[in-house]
């Protein structure tokens, strides 16, 4: 598509919509990978998705540690 990570972009919001229409009609629950903004992720779980990724593990980890780290420096 030439649109790499742009959830927004009308043509990836039309094949999400194919994919969750075949879901449904086949019984199966859609999911998708790497939407972060909370209002994106409202479209899709508005169109009918079931998983959203919204993250990774180690982009999780990172957050925790550089909060304990920001807040212990604030102790010094």
């Amino acid at each position: 598509m030439g649109i790499p990570g742009d959830y927004g972009d009308e043509k990836v919001v039309q094949a999400y919509e194919r994919v969750i229409a075949a879901c449904r009609r086949h019984g199966k629950h859609p999911g998708m990978g790497g939407v972060y903004a909370p209002e994106l992720a409202r479209r899709y779980v508005d169109m009918g998705m079931r998983l959203i990724l919204t993250g990774s593990d180690f982009a999780f980890l990172m957050a925790g540690a550089k909060a304990q780290a920001a807040s212990f420096r604030g102790m010094l």
